[in-house]
């Protein structure tokens, strides 16, 4: 490392709030002692890293890249901060979890419960919470404190405000009906002659409602649903009994398209890729979900890995 340690952790406070006076009174110091530091790694590094705006400053393509790798360095410091503390402070380990309404379950029952699982075996002592929101309501408590973090379902139509999201996984929808519906889908189709069917899905409040009405009101198109449901599983229950159609993960669909209960419908245009993710908020550390984070992460090997998710 060419540069004081000081330096990165400078850098890494402006970055993080992209305004000087905010990273000052969490470092506990002046101004321009951070915008000196800053000088001097901007300096050292032969580049600009900030762009000052009349409302803080901006991160520049190189800031961006160092940040990324920055962000990375500091939150394996906080989990070896936390590890500590979870060894030495066995009595307050409690973490409140958010799982969305919207996260497919079969996804959740076969990763991320194992995962809890392997933390669970590792710290016994902790005392979990487990609620079920939509997302937008878990993006709120995150971002409030009231829990500790969130697994849910996001795109890049859903903005995570005052939280990090970590990418556990990216996973796309698929269009599916009841076989009473298949001589109506001969071909691909367009989302406005979709739109003339019983559409089976979330509720207004969710983020995957969200999603299908901006990716249709941008096509001038008004989306509905027509029967709500709590879960992709009864919405997947609801297709194979031909009441209408649905749009489920195509892991879930998968077995139910193989046995021929269901079948995918082609669109015109193709549906967006979506994120399973999980979200805290930085500015309310709890050591343990810290811990659980990793667990989570870790558990889901890179994408392309020939052992698969959840593989070690």
């Amino acid at each position: 490392m060419n540069n004081s340690f000081e330096y990165y952790k400078v850098f890494y406070y402006v970055a993080r709030y992209l305004n000087i006076s905010k990273a000052a009174k969490v470092l506990s110091t002046g101004q321009p002692n951070v915008t000196r530091t800053i000088k001097k790694l901007e300096s050292s590094l032969g580049c600009e890293l900030f762009v000052r705006t009349n409302s803080g400053v901006i991160l520049t393509k190189q800031g961006e890249t160092l940040f990324k790798h920055i962000k990375e360095a500091f939150r394996q410091i906080d989990i070896g901060e936390s590890k500590i503390e979870e060894e030495t402070n066995i009595a307050k380990r409690k973490i409140s979890i958010g799982l969305s309404v919207a996260a497919p379950y079969k996804l959740i029952n076969l990763f991320i419960i194992p995962a809890i699982g392997a933390y669970e075996q590792d710290y016994p002592q902790t005392h979990l919470q487990i609620v079920s929101k939509p997302t937008p309501e878990l993006i709120a408590d995150v971002t409030k404190g009231i829990l500790d973090m969130a697994i849910l379902t996001t795109s890049d139509y859903q903005p995570i405000v005052a939280s990090q999201e970590r990418i556990i996984m990216n996973f796309k929808d698929v269009i599916i009906a009841g076989n009473k519906f298949r001589d109506d889908f001969k071909e691909p189709v367009s989302m406005e002659y979709i739109l003339r069917f019983p559409i089976i899905g979330f509720s207004r409040d969710t983020e995957t409602f969200a999603l299908y009405d901006h990716i249709n009101a941008s096509k001038g198109l008004d989306y509905h649903v027509d029967i709500e449901v709590p879960n992709y599983d009864q919405a997947l229950a609801f297709v194979m009994n031909n009441i209408g159609l649905g749009c489920v993960p195509e892991e879930l669909a998968s077995s139910a398209i193989r046995g021929k209960d269901v079948f995918e419908i082609k669109t015109v245009d193709p549906l967006p890729e979506r994120r399973l993710s999980v979200v805290k908020n930085e500015a309310f550390g709890n050591a343990s979900a810290a811990i659980l984070e990793d667990y989570i992460i870790k558990y889901f090997v890179p994408q392309g890995d020939e052992a698969g998710p959840g593989k070690k």
